[in-house]
């Protein structure tokens, strides 16, 4: 099992943003086994500053404010009000649910903004 911690969690099936919160996830499948909030240090817990994003496949980073489109793979945003948005995939019909980490990096944690050169990177 590895574990990551970050300064914001994204789920986006639930559309939901967290602060400081941890990742498990299976060595062997990459799966996500749990997320909790970050409230100690746990030991052999890899903190990267940013964004985690949950997520049943490679979410992409769209610069658009507003998402009026349907896409092959889950699309994320930041909206004017600076809430981070996401169009799923139709990976989200399957059951049971998977979900996989994913790493944007860089991205503004203060302005909830995406860089130019942001990536996205699982984590495995």
């Amino acid at each position: 099992m590895k574990r990551f911690a970050s300064h914001r969690l994204y789920i986006s099936h639930l559309n939901l943003l967290l602060k400081n919160h941890v990742v498990e996830i299976d060595d062997i499948t990459g799966a996500v086994t749990r997320y909790f909030p970050f409230t100690e240090e746990v030991s052999f817990t890899e903190w990267l500053n940013g964004l985690i994003v949950l997520s049943c496949d490679v979410p992409v980073i769209s610069f658009k404010k507003e998402l009026n489109i349907s896409s092959e793979t889950t699309v994320i945003s930041v909206d004017e009000g600076k809430n981070i948005r996401s169009v799923l995939s139709s990976a989200y019909n399957k059951t049971p649910l998977i979900l996989k980490a994913y790493y944007i990096t860089p991205f503004n944690v203060f302005e909830i903004s995406f860089a130019e050169d942001s990536r996205v990177l699982p984590l495995l």
